[in-house]
């Protein structure tokens, strides 16, 4: 039901769980982006290490100036371990190598030892804090160890930080999911059974206002419910007693037997016309126009001259789905009602438009008119203004009404007139 309070509410809630999960998966972005630039800090430090000794090894060829250059990177960049080895293994520099080591020749290092594979030229490997890097010109490996590595640190708070924070915040959205649909079965209950007996729903005190309307139709439909045993009691009871008082005039030659005849028809008239209305309704939906409907329900009233019909009709109406047959019997009762309640020359106007996701049908005379009390039970069973009718024309539309999910109001005054409103949902 657009506009209602539930729906209101489930929207909200529905933006508030949508909002958790939205924040859980920037939470995740921006923890892989920082992850990514705190990886990328570490890679271009080696890289800056490695441009940096070759280019000393480039410009020293003095074996202990070199080293000592070398010494000099590797203490700038706080580096915990620094090695560089030529391509066939040779160890070129070590920087926890005792400076006497240098004079005693070189050594051979396995490199695979930390490394699943070796890097191609200008290519940089990382093992956790370990990286080693192969230069072009000239062409040697730089293995380093970083004493402060924010790739091995962020790695660890990482994980952690994933399975606390993104985890929790989509394990909230999740629950918030579960609790809220769990919350909202008495709301949706509440909502349908009122959508079902045709109540309102407002956001202003929508629990107490609902249940409050909901007994209200309830009560009216036990009076009612009542009103008609009453009445069927009260008709068959006349009949009966008609028919046994005429049996005895026959038996005494004072009445002729037809007139028994004609009360038994009497009697099943107002049987057939009770079942016509107790019977339940169902509505084959198909597309309806408007305009076409109120043509229809102004032939079927067959209009006295003496009362002009005006038409104000929407040409933005869209289709109603709908009984188009149910709705045309509606709207000729209540044009039927309009003529009766028109004594002499007066009008009929009907007009029809389109006010949010509902379509509006208005049927308005200048009739006798009707005070308060009158309106309380025109739309009741078995209420009747006059003498004529079995009060059942105004609660038969009322039915289809309800069963159209619509709504039917009335505003009146006595010697002024009589307007009826229908309103029907545009998508049934």
């Amino acid at each position: 039901m657009k506009g209602s309070y539930p729906r209101n509410i489930s929207i909200i809630a529905t933006v508030f769980i949508c909002l958790i999960l939205f924040l859980a998966i920037v939470n995740f972005y921006v923890s892989i982006q920082l992850r990514s630039e705190f990886i990328n800090y570490d890679r271009e430090k080696v890289i800056s290490v490695a441009n940096l000794c070759a280019g000393y090894m480039n410009q020293y060829h003095d074996p202990v100036t070199l080293r000592y250059a070398l010494k000099e990177v590797n203490d700038a960049f706080n580096l915990g371990h620094m090695i560089i080895i030529d391509t066939l293994g040779n160890k070129l520099y070590d920087s926890r190598a005792l400076p006497l080591e240098f004079d005693l020749g070189v050594k051979k290092i396995d490199l695979r030892r930390d490394f699943k594979k070796l890097p191609l030229f200008d290519q940089l490997i990382q093992e956790h804090d370990r990286f080693i890097f192969l230069n072009g010109d000239p062409p040697f490996y730089l293995y380093t160890v970083l004493s402060f590595s924010y790739t091995s640190i962020f790695d660890r708070f990482f994980k952690w930080y994933i399975f606390y924070i993104t985890i929790s915040l989509f394990f909230l959205g999740f629950l918030g999911i579960f609790l809220i649909r769990n919350l909202f079965l008495p709301m949706r209950y509440v909502a349908r059974l009122a959508h079902d007996m045709g109540v309102e729903m407002k956001k202003e005190d929508f629990v107490p206002a609902t249940f409050n309307q909901i007994y209200k139709k309830m009560k009216a439909k036990e009076e009612t419910l009542i009103e008609f045993s009453s009445y069927v009691a009260h008709e068959f009871r006349n009949s009966i007693g008609a028919i046994i008082g005429l049996a005895r005039l026959v038996e005494k030659g004072k009445k002729p037997a037809a007139d028994i005849v004609v009360e038994c028809r009497l009697m099943e008239n107002l049987i057939k016309r009770l079942l016509e209305y107790a019977q339940p309704l169902k509505a084959i939906l198909t597309p309806v126009q408007i305009s076409q409907l109120i043509n229809e329900a102004i032939k079927r009233a067959k209009i006295p001259a003496r009362i002009k019909v005006k038409l104000k009709l929407s040409d933005d109406v869209p289709e109603l789905m709908g009984d188009h047959e149910l709705l045309s019997v509606v709207l000729s009762n209540l044009v039927q009602n309009s003529v009766a309640a028109i004594a002499r020359k007066g009008f009929i106007e009907i007009e029809s438009g389109k006010e949010d996701d509902f379509v509006f049908i208005k049927v308005r005379d200048n009739g006798q008119g009707m005070d308060e009390s009158a309106m309380d039970k025109i739309f009741k069973p078995f209420y009747s203004a006059t003498d004529k009718g079995m009060g059942l024309g105004l609660a038969y539309v009322n039915k289809v009404v309800e069963i159209h999910n619509g709504r039917i109001s009335v505003e009146s005054k006595k010697d002024e007139g009589t307007e009826f409103t229908l309103k029907f949902p545009i998508r049934a």
